[in-house]
């Protein structure tokens, strides 16, 4: 991600998980995949989040193990409210 390991420092503003998203879908068709999958944990699962929500037609599917949402249910039971999360889009 930029800024984030190896990678350089952004030298404009406004890269937020969406925008980095927007430039993995531009990434994989700059590499040639027609269709592709994402994976990501910590920072990077806010941003296949992301990806998922903006659903690129190449993208396949995505797997996170930090989900943003959680579901009503659980084994036929109601889920706590106060483990209950929304996901925010960005747009």
């Amino acid at each position: 991600m930029p800024g984030y390991g190896y990678s350089g420092k952004p030298t404009t503003t406004g890269w937020d998980p969406a925008r980095i998203a927007r430039a993995w879908a531009m990434l994989m068709k700059r590499l040639g995949y027609a269709n592709y999958v994402a994976q990501g944990g910590d920072w990077g699962a806010i941003v296949v989040d992301q990806q998922g929500l903006q659903a690129d037609p190449g993208l396949l599917g995505i797997h996170t193990n930090m989900p943003a949402i959680f579901p009503t249910t659980l084994m036929g039971r109601p889920f706590p409210a106060r483990r209950r999360h929304r996901v925010l889009s960005g747009d």
